[in-house]
């Protein structure tokens, strides 16, 4: 059996049945599985998870039963299977047909006859049993309608509970765009270490190891990069570039700390966003980087070390909880707050399969934040509260709600970006005192 199969089922295993996040689970597969082909396996899972609401209308219309008789090992290899048949041009449809009845005998012994059938009949009715095209003349700036929020939550895979949210913020035509974007994770972005080399530098050691790369739009740090890229290499352990996406590279940007300011970030880990705080101002004056489990502050310990910043000291802290020292002791305060993550999707698909944790606790939580946040600030000072998310209940509205029960705050600048043009979607918001 192909050890890419296995890999990539052990990896599936644990999104659907212990609530992992895909990267996650693909790393510690590849971990347990060495001599496996990385950058297929990564494209199998993703691609399943992403498509799974789709696969698995396939295997309802397909099973004589339905498919809530099925077990979920025996429910996982027939994803494989079907979206292997549909979309891995390079596997023909009978060499899918026996990788997964391969596995099926590992992993989910005495179904194999089963799942053969199944993908046969996949096979030999694929035509009759696709889903109908959504007709995109007929969506407006309105919300989708009952059919067509039907269909879209079944051709692009999500949970019902997100299509109407963004239903019924951005219209039907808006959201049929966002739904697609999921669709294409966007250009691998580096964020070079400025403190420590030019953008120019960097790209042509990155073209010295066979990487193209070149200058990101609208940004003064991002590089968009196409090539073997990893994490193991000497440019990346020497502390030259960053993994980060643009929306967030840009965000730090807009909010460009001065050099030699105190500077205080309330959500930091793994600490991407400190560490690019630290270039802006050139690795001079001092940041607070704060998290609620202690695991978590290595995290950021670790990244800052590897890019040679000494400015800042982690500090474990519940960022909900008001800590009086803090008080009025900050130029630049960073909020960037826990989320449901709807803008991140087209990276981590899993998210769109699971219904929006409770969203008015969530909700608690960013107000609370945002509130300690501000009270954080000196006179003069400035506050971005961020999120990786597009639901405007975690964004504008929280903003506005925290806001408009305080005097002397205002708002600088605000934008969104969407999940397209290359970009995840996020969302930040500058608030001055003062």
């Amino acid at each position: 059996m192909n050890n890419d199969w296995i890999t990539a089922f052990e990896a599936l295993k644990a999104v659907y049945c212990d609530d992992a996040y895909s990267n996650m689970a693909i790393n510690e597969a590849l971990d347990r599985h060495r001599d496996c082909a990385g950058s297929f396996v990564r494209m199998f899972v993703k691609g399943v998870v992403r498509d799974t609401v789709r696969l698995d209308y396939y295997i309802d219309r397909l099973a004589a039963k339905g498919i809530n008789g099925i077990k979920k090992r025996t429910l996982i290899v027939l994803r494989m299977g079907i979206y292997a048949i549909r979309e891995l041009d390079s596997v023909p449809d009978h060499a899918a047909c026996n990788e997964a009845v391969a596995l099926a005998k590992k992993v989910s012994k005495g179904t194999d006859r089963f799942i053969n059938g199944m993908l046969r009949s996949y096979i030999r009715q694929r035509d009759e049993i696709e889903l109908p095209e959504l007709d995109h003349k007929a969506l407006d700036d309105t919300g989708l309608t009952p059919a067509q929020l039907e269909l879209c939550c079944l051709r692009y895979s999500v949970d019902r509970s997100i299509a109407e949210l963004l239903s019924n913020q951005y219209g039907a035509r808006e959201t049929v765009r966002i739904m697609e974007s999921w669709s294409s994770p966007p250009s691998l972005t580096l964020r070079c270490n400025t403190a420590r080399i030019s953008r120019d530098e960097l790209i042509c050691l990155l073209e010295k190891e066979g990487i193209k790369a070149w200058a990101a739009a609208d940004s003064m740090t991002g590089i968009i990069a196409e090539g073997n890229v990893t994490t193991a290499g000497n440019l990346f352990r020497d502390g030259f570039f960053s993994i980060q996406s643009l929306s967030s590279i840009r965000s730090i940007e807009a909010f460009s700390p001065a050099e030699g300011s105190s500077v205080l970030d309330m959500c930091a880990a793994p600490g991407g966003k400190t560490a690019g705080m630290a270039e802006l101002m050139n690795n001079r004056g001092s940041i607070v980087s704060c998290e609620l489990h202690k695991h978590r502050c290595e995290l950021i310990d670790a990244t800052v070390r590897r890019l040679g910043i000494d400015i800042v000291k982690s500090r474990q802290m519940d960022a909900s909880v008001f800590e009086p020292s803090f008080e009025s002791s900050f130029d630049y305060v960073l909020c960037d707050v826990p989320c449901s993550g709807l803008g991140v999707i087209a990276t981590k698909p899993e998210i769109k399969l699971r219904r929006p944790e409770d969203l008015k606790a969530l909700c608690d939580i960013q107000r609370s934040i945002l509130n300690n946040g501000l009270k954080y600030l000196k006179s003069g000072g400035t506050l971005m509260y961020s999120t990786c998310t597009i639901n405007r209940d975690e964004n504008e509205h929280i903003v506005d709600a925290v806001l408009e029960k305080l005097e002397g705050y205002s708002i600088i600048e605000k934008k969104t970006f969407m999940p397209y043009n290359d970009l995840i979607g996020f969302y930040y918001c500058l608030i001055k005192k003062g």
